[in-house]
């Protein structure tokens, strides 16, 4: 029975949409309760990318919730303007009313490349604008403080839980009751959740993110290795799904992956629809066993944006990535 509700709620049929609820007359959701309503999702640049936002409708959301997706990680790297905020607000309110999760994420890039008072500082005033616009949306609503913790910042994770402190108090100061995630230097790694630092004022609403092939795998590289999905190759998705479900264990705070690719689209795509789909039946099913909600990177690998469609080529991918499994 129990078995079968979990399967429930990662196919979004247990979970309700939440189109005309508001932060004031809904309860703040626990983040064990949203670790297993975010189910399968994907990473997308509605609101990140110039042909992300310009090819955006809300009939595309939508498409999304029909293709079986729970959740979207919405990835934007703009500053807070009155237009951007505008432009956040109509798709997570189009997300919403889909019956999506919306997990509004920034990529930060200033404070990465230079990890400085000055840029640290922005970061905080970026999710204290954002909070701000974005309080009274309902508490299916939840902020992903960083997209990945990449360059400079990698080597001060200290500098990174000091910023996370400080952004956390200012989305605390209209946000109460939301859901907020960090991730650990290092590309997000999930060996290094045990450098995070629980933010003072998480106040109990607080997840943890991790990634791994985020980029794909690789066919040499021995840190993400994947030919034929060899034992050893097997083995390497479930130690740092060990590792991050250990930190969860010993912590109590929910995990869930921010992203993962089923191919080396950035990196030669030399990977065969076959073996994308091989490889990403495993890394789904190893992640759904384990509980782990997850990412998909990304939507413009998988749509085409100008026409509104999914790629017909990688439909098997996506198939393998959103079927059940046993």
């Amino acid at each position: 029975m129990i078995r079968a509700l979990w399967v429930l709620l990662w196919l979004g049929i247990a979970a309700t949409g939440a189109a005309g609820a508001t932060a004031e007359t809904a309860a703040p959701i626990l983040p064990q309760d949203y670790q297993a309503r975010l189910g399968i999702g994907m990473d997308v640049d509605w609101a990140k990318t110039p042909r992300g936002m310009d090819y955006y409708t809300a009939q595309t959301p939508r498409d999304f919730k029909a293709r079986g997706f729970s959740h979207v990680r919405i990835r934007i790297r703009n500053d807070a303007t009155p237009e951007m905020l505008a432009h956040i607000e109509r798709v997570v309110n189009d997300s919403l009313a889909a019956g999506l999760l919306p997990v509004v994420a920034y990529q930060a890039a200033p404070f990465k490349r230079d990890p400085s008072p000055e840029t640290m500082a922005a970061f905080v005033n970026w999710w204290r604008r954002v909070a701000e616009a974005l309080q009274d949306m309902p508490p299916e609503v939840s902020f992903d403080l960083i997209i990945e913790v990449t360059e400079a910042l990698n080597k001060q994770p200290d500098r990174l839980n000091t910023a996370y402190a400080a952004a956390v108090s200012a989305i605390r100061d209209t946000n109460p009751g939301r859901i907020l995630m960090i991730s650990p230097v290092v590309r997000s790694a999930p060996e290094n959740l045990p450098l995070l630092e629980i933010p003072p004022r998480s106040d109990g609403y607080l997840m943890a993110e991790f990634h791994f092939y985020a980029s794909g795998p690789d066919k040499t590289n021995p840190k993400k290795l994947w030919t034929t999905g060899t034992p050893a190759e097997r083995a390497l998705i479930a130690a740092k799904i060990a590792a991050a479900l250990d930190w969860q264990e010993k912590t109590g705070i929910p995990v869930w992956v921010g992203a993962w690719m089923a191919g080396n689209y950035n990196k030669g795509n030399d990977y065969t629809i076959p073996e994308q789909a091989t490889f990403a039946r495993f890394v789904s099913c190893a992640l759904q066993n384990a509980r782990i909600p997850f990412a998909v990177n990304s939507d413009n690998f998988f749509r085409d944006r100008a026409r509104g469609q999914w790629r017909p080529e990688l439909e098997p991918v996506l198939d393998a990535i959103l079927t059940p499994c046993p």
